[in-house]
């Protein structure tokens, strides 16, 4: 074999490896991008690591969650009248009482001998007023005799007057001597009148006399009435049927006029004061129904007030305890509770248990089942959110199922392939 014959032979082997390199690059590329385009992009996710949830149809009660205490309707706050001392303590905070009952005693050196005071004040303008009325009557009698003295007078000089004028006609009495005795008759008249008169307007002097020493003796007893009950004030009573609410003193404490002493309450009726989100007081009006949770049950209540200001992100509801004080047994002031208001109740109404992270009127992306053990990702709509359920609006359908707990997946995830 020629040198030629040999090269041409050599050309061609290379031309046929290299062809055939080229030939199995390309069937490993088609088999590649095969695979890229029909292989199953889901990722993988263990059954029991998810919740799964079923979308519900039927009654959607929108209800508002809060918590708070139950506090007394009637409250009566005690407070010292006066400056004194804490002298005894009977009772302590939590003790049931009656509005009589003592709930403690102050002193007050002061106040009681300003008693005494008073009380000696008030005794000496009474006297006064009876020493005053004797002398009235005395002078009285001596006026009324002089009056009568004079009447008696009169009386005598007018007859006396009668028969000189007779013995005069007859010239056995002078004319000047009856007309003295006349003149004499007239002016005793006239004293008559003038004493009657002074009488009159002696009697009305005695009568506002009177009348001014009753005014003291009213000022009297009114400063020794104040004064009796702020004595009797220092026995500190409840003053209504209830229980201490708050007594926060000690033996020997000294207090001013105004000071806090004790906080009485009644044991019903009750009113649960509930505080709620500002999110969802909008939603929450008054003669809504609402139940009550205590450590002795469920209680039925309905809202009274709804406070118009906002504290710390929460609004106050005011919820009045409906059932009976037999039902309450148990159920005592100042007690923690938890309350669901019942705002609404809608009928037809698509509803799943909330997905974790989701909140009320949003839109998110949720996973739900399909057939083949598969899950799709899908755009819902929520609504209100009520308890531990919300509101369904598009997206899903009744008899759903989705995946409503957290799953850690890349962004990009449209699809899981549930794992047994």
């Amino acid at each position: 074999m020629s040198t030629k014959t040999k090269k041409t032979i050599k050309a061609r082997t290379k031309s046929t490896l290299i062809y055939q390199s080229l030939l199995g690059a390309s069937l490993l590329m088609l088999i590649s991008g095969w695979r890229l385009g029909y292989s199953d992009d889901a990722e993988a996710v263990a059954r029991e690591s998810v919740t799964i949830s079923k979308v519900e149809t039927g009654e959607f009660s929108l209800k508002v969650e809060g918590y708070g205490s139950l506090q007394s309707i009637n409250k009566r706050l005690l407070t010292a009248t006066s400056n004194a001392i804490v002298d005894e303590i009977k009772l302590k905070a939590g003790a049931v009482v009656t509005a009589d009952t003592v709930i403690l005693t102050l002193k007050n050196p002061q106040l009681t001998a300003k008693l005494r005071q008073t009380l000696a004040k008030l005794k000496n303008a009474k006297t006064n007023k009876r020493q005053i009325s004797l002398q009235q009557q005395r002078e009285m009698l001596n006026n009324e005799s002089t009056v009568y003295e004079l009447e008696s007078e009169t009386e005598i000089a007018m007859l006396q007057v009668d028969a000189e004028r007779t013995l005069a006609k007859s010239g056995i009495v002078s004319g000047i001597s009856a007309k003295k005795n006349e003149l004499k008759a007239k002016q005793l008249q006239k004293r008559v009148l003038l004493e009657k008169s002074k009488l009159a307007k002696l009697t009305a002097m005695q009568q506002e006399a009177l009348a001014i020493q009753d005014d003291l003796i009213a000022q009297a007893q009114e400063e020794f009435d104040v004064t009796k009950k702020m004595v009797e004030q220092l026995s500190v009573k409840a003053g209504i049927n209830g229980v201490i609410q708050r007594l926060s003193l000690n033996l020997g404490q000294s207090v001013s006029a105004g000071t806090e002493l004790a906080l009485v309450g009644s044991l019903s009726p009750l009113v649960a004061e509930i505080k709620v989100p500002q999110l969802q007081a909008h939603l929450v009006t008054a003669n809504m129904k609402a139940q009550i949770s205590t450590v002795n049950g469920q209680i039925t209540g309905q809202v009274v007030r709804v406070d118009p200001v906002v504290v710390d992100g929460a609004v106050q509801v005011d919820i009045e305890l409906t059932q009976s004080a037999d039902q309450l047994a148990g159920v005592k002031p100042m007690q923690l509770v938890d309350a669901t208001i019942f705002a609404q109740v809608q009928k037809n109404v698509n509803y799943i248990k909330t997905p974790t992270g989701v909140n009320e009127d949003s839109t998110v992306k949720l996973f739900k089942l399909t057939e083949d053990n598969r899950a799709m990702q899908v755009e819902v709509k929520f609504g209100k959110a009520s308890g531990q359920i919300i509101q369904v609006l598009s997206g899903l359908k009744a008899g759903d199922k989705v995946i409503t707990s957290k799953m850690e997946l890349p962004d990009e995830t449209t699809k899981v392939k549930l794992s047994s």
